[in-house]
C-alpha cells in the first residue's frame, strides 16, 4: 500500500535531492581551485564564502534520505531503518565542518573535527548504498529493483575505487573527480525513486490489480 503520506515523503525527498545538489554545486563554486579539485567537504569549511549555504544543501541531502525512507517504509521492508540513520549522519556531517583542505589520514595530520566530519560523511553515503540494495534485492515493486539495482551496480564500484583512492593515494585530481561522480548515482536514484514512488496512485501496492484491469474482469463476468 502506497499512502498519501508516503507520496508526500516521496515528492519533498526528490525536491530535497534536487535542491540539496543545487546548493553544494553552487557553494564549491567559489572555491579558489577548479570544480574538479578538492574535497566536496571544502565548501563547507568556515573560511568559504558560501559555507552556510553549503552546509544547507547537505542537510537538504540529508532530509531527502530520510523522507525516502518514509516514503519506501511500507514498500521495502528494513530500508527504513538504513535511511534513517543515514540522514543522521548527514545532518551530523552538515553540523561538523572540516579544517581547510580538509585533512585526512593517513598522509595527512587531521584534527578531531576533520576525522567526525569525514566519518559521519562516510557513513551517511554507506548506509544510502547499502539501502540502495536493499531496495533492489527486496522491494515489493519489481520497478524499484529493477531502478535500484541499475543504480547500485554504477554506485558499488565507484564507491568502493574512491575508497581506494582516499586510503591508496590521498588528496588528488582522481580521489577529487572520483567523489563527485560516485555521488551523482546516489543522488540520481533518490530522485528517481521518489519519482516513481509518487507515480503510484494511492493506495496501490504491488500485488493489486490495476484499477483498468479489474474493471475489464468485471466486464467480461457479466
Amino acid at each position: 500500500m502506497i499512502s498519501d503520506r508516503s507520496r508526500v515523503a516521496a515528492w519533498v525527498a526528490a525536491a530535497c535531492a534536487v535542491a540539496g545538489t543545487g546548493a553544494v554545486m553552487y557553494a564549491l563554486g567559489v572555491l579558489p581551485e577548479p570544480w574538479t579539485r578538492g574535497y566536496i567537504s571544502e565548501g563547507g569549511v568556515a573560511t568559504s564564502p558560501r559555507d552556510g549555504i553549503y552546509r544547507a544543501g547537505v542537510l537538504a541531502l540529508a532530509a531527502s534520505l530520510a523522507l525516502l525512507g518514509v516514503a519506501l517504509r511500507r514498500l521495502v521492508p528494513f530500508v527504513f531503518a538504513l535511511l534513517v540513520p543515514a540522514a543522521f549522519f548527514g545532518a551530523v556531517s552538515s553540523a561538523v565542518s572540516c579544517t581547510p583542505g580538509c585533512p585526512l589520514p593517513p598522509y595527512e595530520p587531521s584534527t578531531p573535527t576533520d576525522l567526525v566530519h569525514a566519518g559521519a560523511s562516510v557513513l551517511a553515503v554507506g548506509l544510502a548504498v547499502v539501502a540502495m540494495g536493499a531496495v533492489s534485492l527486496i522491494s515489493l515493486q519489481p520497478v524499484l529493483r529493477r531502478t535500484a539495482r541499475v543504480f547500485f551496480g554504477v554506485t558499488l564500484p565507484l564507491a568502493l575505487a574512491l575508497v581506494f583512492g582516499l586510503l591508496a593515494i590521498g588528496r588528488g585530481l582522481f580521489t577529487s573527480v572520483l567523489e563527485r561522480v560516485a555521488l551523482a548515482p546516489v543522488v540520481a536514484w533518490i530522485v528517481v525513486t521518489g519519482l516513481l514512488t509518487l507515480r503510484r496512485p494511492p493506495g496501490a501496492g504491488d500485488g493489486a490489480p490495476r484499477p483498468e484491469i479489474a474493471h475489464e474482469a468485471a466486464a467480461a463476468d457479466r
